[in-house]
């Protein structure tokens, strides 16, 4: 993330800057377990077995179900490709218009809230900004379904997490499954922790042998590209360094 204060001052003083973004693919792996979960009643079908309790339950599908991906960069399009294969519809918000790989529609992101009240599944995949932070509060969770899953791929500081926990409490999402939280390592005092309507991972979706393997290649690509004079792939624009 170039939120990073390292990140930001090593592009300050770099004349390119190149990013990567193979590191989506183990997320977006992750997204698809944490929705999997969601769907097919993971924490009720665990709690259960711990009681030995016979109980069948009804799940849902992943076919049919409607997702949006809020911030439709590189992880919401490999997220997008995955759900559409096995049958779900996707909703891309971004800033730029026109079509994207991995998505049925694509909405700017001013009608995010508007399309909250149709999609089983909220993922956040967004930067942080001065626009996104903060921008999961109690009207946007109000606007949420009651069965409805959300989660956080971006950063902790997209939700207020005081009114995260509120509207668990009132039944609206059904549940969150957050890689990321505001104060990185999490407080273990947070009450996240011992939600029962809450999953965390401690920011590691992405923390793969294959992504590193796929960063080490994302390298080399382009030091040979570079050494030949050739363009090359992921330069980010010198004026988001800017103060």
């Amino acid at each position: 993330g170039l939120d990073n204060p390292a990140l930001i001052s090593v592009g300050k003083i770099s004349r390119t800057f190149c990013t990567n973004h193979t590191q989506s693919e183990a997320m977006a792996e992750w997204a698809l377990w944490q929705s999997f979960d969601f769907f097919k009643k993971g924490p009720e079908h665990r709690a259960q077995q711990a009681e030995a309790d016979w109980n069948r339950l009804e799940m849902r599908e992943m076919m049919g179900s409607r997702w949006l991906i809020v911030g439709f960069g590189s992880i919401g399009s490999a997220v997008g490709k995955r759900v559409q294969l096995l049958g779900g519809h996707v909703t891309g918000a971004r800033r730029s218009p026109g079509p994207a790989e991995g998505a049925d529609h694509i909405v700017p992101m001013a009608l995010v809230k508007s399309e909250l009240e149709q999609a089983d599944v909220v993922l956040l995949s967004v930067p942080l900004t001065d626009e996104t932070a903060g921008m999961v509060d109690a009207e946007f969770l109000a606007a949420m379904r009651p069965d409805a899953l959300l989660m956080n791929l971006g950063r902790g500081q997209l939700v207020d997490e005081a009114a995260l926990v509120a509207a668990l409490d009132a039944g609206r999402p059904a549940f969150a499954s957050v890689d990321v939280t505001a104060e990185e390592p999490l407080p273990s005092d947070s009450p996240l922790w011992r939600h029962p309507k809450v999953a965390i991972t401690p920011h590691n979706s992405a923390m793969t042998q294959a992504t590193y393997i796929r960063a080490d290649e994302t390298f080399l690509d382009n030091l040979k590209r570079y050494l030949a004079n050739e363009p090359l792939k992921h330069v980010v624009p010198r004026e988001t360094f800017a103060d």
